[in-house]
């Protein structure tokens, strides 16, 4: 049987195509018809060859869907579970996983929608996926959560979590998280979980700050219109904020960063702008600062999720388009334009 699927082709160029469904390959392996996928940040930098990539494969990493067939070893799913499934899959016994070093898996070692230099497994921008170790790394959604309420758990709502908890934040402490991008919105959503005292968003795009205030930012900041440091500083004593988030990942967001932090803060990275820059390590040593960035370890699924069903947590107005597989190459153009106030595309078959 085929589907549906959109590869990126040589010259990088998006093409939705037929290509025969997925089988289960291995004994641990699970089929998941995918009943809802996203558009993400990392799938346009693919696109766009701002990440270096090998051309031929489906895309797509956030998605969750009902599984369809289960390999003979799997005991934890069976079929017609709905299931949030992470970007990237692991195995949840090797040395790494063991100690919950899951972003180095070393059975998987890649991430669905990536092509050869990342695992070469077949995204989810189509029908369906095969997921390697699904006892390991899936997680079921409870029913009484939608589809779109789970779509971002398996990436940038993770992220976001990881981004906030890194930073260790206590119940009063003050919080700075740069770019309201999907992450940056995903941050300041986990970010009241841990009782802040304030929380400043900076972004330069007005409607993006205006979702920050809907999850809970107290205050916005655009650097267009007034002067960020400055800012801060003045609303914290002079001190600066006890924990920043980049979640750009330029030059100039980690040097505010650095400024905006109180000596002896943390500095929580997981923007990825650019490959390599200068870092102003003087200012950074003398003000005792602690760094924290890395590639997100996807094992808060669960715990999100129930947030989520408690009503804790709830980032689905993010998704603020819908488009149909047929149509998501125009979905594409939609959200690397930021046209009609595009924050997420969701894609549905």
């Amino acid at each position: 049987m085929n589907m549906k699927a959109l590869f990126l082709r040589e010259q990088r160029v998006l093409s939705l195509e037929d290509t025969p469904e997925p089988e289960i390959l291995t004994a641990s392996d699970v089929i998941v018809q995918v009943t809802a996928s996203s558009i993400c940040g990392s799938d346009v930098h693919f696109w766009k060859g701002h990440f270096p990539s090998i051309p031929n494969f489906i895309l797509g990493h956030e998605f969750v869907g009902v599984i369809s067939d289960v390999g003979k070893d799997v005991r934890s799913f069976k079929v017609g579970d709905r299931v949030a499934v992470p970007a990237a899959p692991f195995c949840g016994i090797c040395a790494n996983c063991a100690v919950g070093k899951v972003y180095n898996c070393l059975a998987v070692q890649g991430m669905f929608g990536a092509g050869e230099i990342k695992g070469n497994l077949p995204g989810a921008q189509a029908h369906y996926v095969r997921v390697p170790h699904a006892d390991a790394c899936l997680a079921k959604i409870p029913d009484s959560v939608s589809d779109q309420e789970a779509l971002l758990v398996g990436d940038v709502l993770s992220t976001g979590y990881f981004a906030v908890e890194n930073g260790s934040p206590q119940p009063g402490d003050s919080i700075a998280v740069f770019g309201a991008g999907p992450v940056g919105l995903c941050a300041v959503a986990c970010a009241q979980l841990f009782s802040p005292a304030q929380l400043f968003l900076i972004d330069i795009e007005d409607y993006r700050l205006e979702q920050g205030r809907i999850l809970g930012a107290t205050h916005l900041l655009n650097p267009k219109r007034v002067n960020v440091i400055k800012h801060i500083k003045s609303l914290t004593d002079g001190n600066g904020v006890d924990l920043t988030i980049d979640a750009v990942g330029l030059p100039q967001i980690l040097n505010e960063c650095i400024t905006c932090t109180t000596p002896g803060g943390i500095m929580s990275v997981v923007g990825i702008g650019t490959p390599s820059l200068e870092f102003p390590m003087m200012k950074f040593m003398f003000k005792n600062l602690t760094m924290r960035g890395g590639y997100v370890p996807l094992i808060h699924m669960k715990r999100l999720l129930t947030l989520i069903q408690e009503k804790r947590l709830d980032v689905s107005s993010l998704i603020t388009h819908t488009v149909k597989l047929n149509s998501i190459i125009e979905g594409y153009h939609l959200f690397a334009n930021k046209e009609d106030n595009c924050i997420k595309v969701m894609v549905v078959p």
